[in-house]
């Protein structure tokens, strides 16, 4: 949680300063992290900065995960037959967007089309026969 957190109070840092008043514009990252969903603070925070920051929100008390529903079931059944395995399956319900592409172009192209890396070490020397 620190890369996150330290990118969170920077930026939130850089609002104070342009608007001149401290909370006056939050980036949903600290609405979120407001409300618990990076889990609990280590410190609480004072509730004058928390309702500046979500108003009358409530803050969640369970672990954040918790909240999610199950998305495997229904991303095979979006998946239909373009999933042609669970590594699929996992990789539109990460990241959905980027998956449907690689997935059509996949299909489209053949899975032959997309070049195999075999291992690192052998990645410049398959670089360098190409030219």
């Amino acid at each position: 949680l620190v890369t996150p957190t330290s990118q969170i109070i920077g930026i939130q840092a850089v609002l104070n300063i342009l608007m001149g008043e401290r909370y006056k514009l939050c980036p949903g990252e600290v609405k979120d992290y407001v409300r618990g969903y990076y889990g609990k603070p280590a410190v609480a925070i004072k509730d004058e900065i928390r309702k500046k920051i979500i108003g009358d929100e409530e803050v969640i008390t369970v672990r954040p995960a918790d909240l999610l529903e199950p998305a495997w079931e229904r991303s095979r059944q979006e998946l239909g037959e373009l999933a042609e395995s669970e590594e699929d399956i996992l990789t539109y319900a990460l990241f959905p967007q980027v998956a449907l592409k690689f997935f059509e172009y996949r299909k489209n192209r053949g899975a032959e089309d997309i070049p195999q890396i075999s291992s690192i070490d052998t990645l410049g020397e398959e670089l360098l026969d190409e030219e």
